[in-house]
Parts: structure tokens; C-alpha cells; sequence
């Protein structure tokens, strides 16, 4: 009886090119060759981007019902002082674990000012100014592209967390909200001490930590430092001003010409990756 044969090459002998390639074959051809959607090897996924607390400063009440919610933190008005504090703009891309856009994403923020206080009812630690001018919170939805932009400024520190960070939360149809936090490479030696920051494994601190790009010379000594350390003089100024105001807060006064002088703004990088719902 003769074997049939296909293409010169009989069924036996298919049969044993199968085996050697079953056997081992296969491992020397390059991923890329396999297509992107091939079922020889699955894509790699994007890791999610690690929840954080939102704490306990989510703007109040929320952002849809402020009088100043846009993407430019740094000033409420286009003609507006600008708040103090070294200026960032911060801009990334809502993305899937396969590393595609989420169009219509909503991305909120909230911080506190350079002094590190926050513009919340639940905030009354009455020894660090709120910056009048600063708006504390903002919000965009995504288009097509993912992308998001906020201009803001680096926030201060306040008592109980060493880490100057950004509060973030994403929320997308189809997918789980991410609350999280960003901070920042310039102050690792802050970051490294905040236990919210070191609860995360390294792989996640470098998924939340920004890098900035900035104009030659321009270092984060300029950074203004929380007022946690005030001297006597001015706890003292503090506390005649907060005698006249009902809401017990000291404010940052407008009209310093530092302020009106156009700021350097330092730029940064910042993705979140979102899970599946």
C-alpha cells in the first residue's frame, strides 16, 4: 500500500516534522514574528497603576459643584495672581492593560497649596496659610487619544506626611475607578520616610513617581517649604488674623509682584494604567 503524500511529503513524515517542532522548535522563533495576536504567545499586560488612600480632603463638596474646577490649578482666572509654589504642568495618558487609550476617562485632582494646606472643611490646622489664589482641585475627561493635561504647582508637606504628593482619581466605563497618588523624584529623601509612599513595592513607587524636565538652573530649592517651623512673630500674626476670620483661615494676601512675574514651570510624565471592571 503506498503512502499518500502531500505537497512531497508523505503523512508519516509531517507527523515527525510536527514532533521536532512540538518538541522544542518553536522557542527560536522571535516573538515579534509570532504577530501580535498570535495564541503561540500572549501579550504582555501593562501593570495596573497601585491604588492609594484618597484621604480624607476629596474636594468639598465634589468637583462638578466648585466655582474653579478646570485644568489650571496654578491661577483661578486667565488675569488672575498666581498662586505661590513652583509651578508644573503634568501630562499623561489614560490607558488599558494592553496599552490602549480610555476615551472618556474622567481624571479629578486635589492637593494642597505650597504652604501645605488644603482648601477642605476638615483642614484646619490653623499654622500653615491657604493660598487664596491656588484652586486646589481640578478635572478633565479624556478624548480619543487618552491624553489629560493639568497646570498646578507642588504642593507643600503637612504634618503626618513627609512625601509632597498629588491625589488622583480615574473613573472610566468598563473599568475599576484607580484612586492614587503621584509624587515627585526631586524630593526622594521625603518620599522615602512617608509610609503611604514605602507601603508600595519598588516597582510600583516608579510607576507614581514624576520626573521632571526643566529650564537649565532650575532646581527644587525653590520650592517653598511648609509653615509648620513659623517663628513666634508670625504664629502670633497668624492667630490676630484668625480672630477676624469666621472660617478660622489665615490667607495669603494678593498683590506681591513676585506673583505677577511669569513663572518657570517644570514638566512632567504621569500614565495610569486602569484594570478592567
Amino acid at each position: 500500500m503506498k503512502k499518500r503524500e502531500t505537497n512531497g511529503l508523505s503523512i508519516i513524515d509531517r507527523r515527525k516534522v510536527l514532533r521536532v517542532l512540538a518538541a522544542g522548535s518553536t522557542l527560536a522563533v522571535p516573538g515579534w514574528a509570532l504577530g501580535k495576536n498570535s495564541l503561540w504567545m500572549p501579550q504582555e499586560e501593562l501593570a495596573v497603576t497601585p491604588q492609594q488612600t484618597e484621604g480624607p480632603f476629596y474636594p468639598d463638596p465634589t468637583i462638578e459643584q466648585q466655582l474653579f474646577s478646570d485644568n489650571d490649578l496654578s491661577q483661578k482666572l486667565g488675569n488672575h495672581e498666581y498662586a505661590r509654589g513652583q509651578q508644573c504642568m503634568i501630562n499623561g495618558v489614560i490607558r488599558n492593560r494592553r496599552g490602549e487609550p480610555v476615551e472618556g476617562s474622567v481624571v479629578e485632582i486635589w492637593q494642597a497649596c505650597a504652604s501645605g494646606r488644603y482648601n477642605h472643611s476638615r483642614d484646619n490646622d490653623n499654622r500653615m496659610l491657604l493660598d487664596n489664589n491656588f484652586q486646589f482641585w481640578g478635572r478633565v475627561v479624556t478624548g480619543e487619544d487618552g491624553a489629560y493635561s493639568f497646570k498646578t504647582i507642588i504642593p507643600g508637606k503637612y504634618p503626618g506626611r513627609t512625601a509632597r504628593h498629588i491625589h488622583y482619581r480615574v473613573d472610566a466605563d468598563g473599568y475599576r475607578r484607580c484612586s492614587t497618588q503621584c509624587y515627585f523624584s526631586d524630593f526622594g529623601e521625603d518620599n522615602m520616610r512617608d509610609d503611604i509612599y514605602t507601603s508600595l513595592n519598588r516597582q510600583a513607587r516608579e510607576q507614581v513617581t514624576i520626573e521632571f524636565d526643566k529650564p537649565a538652573g532650575a532646581e527644587a530649592g525653590g520650592v517653598e517649604e511648609s509653615n509648620t517651623g513659623q517663628d513666634a512673630r508670625e504664629r502670633e500674626e497668624s492667630r490676630l488674623h484668625n480672630d477676624d476670620d469666621p472660617r478660622g483661615r489665615r490667607q495669603i494676601e494678593q498683590g506681591d509682584d513676585q506673583q505677577r512675574a511669569e513663572p518657570v514651570v517644570w514638566t512632567g510624565n504621569f500614565d495610569v494604567i486602569l484594570a478592567n471592571g
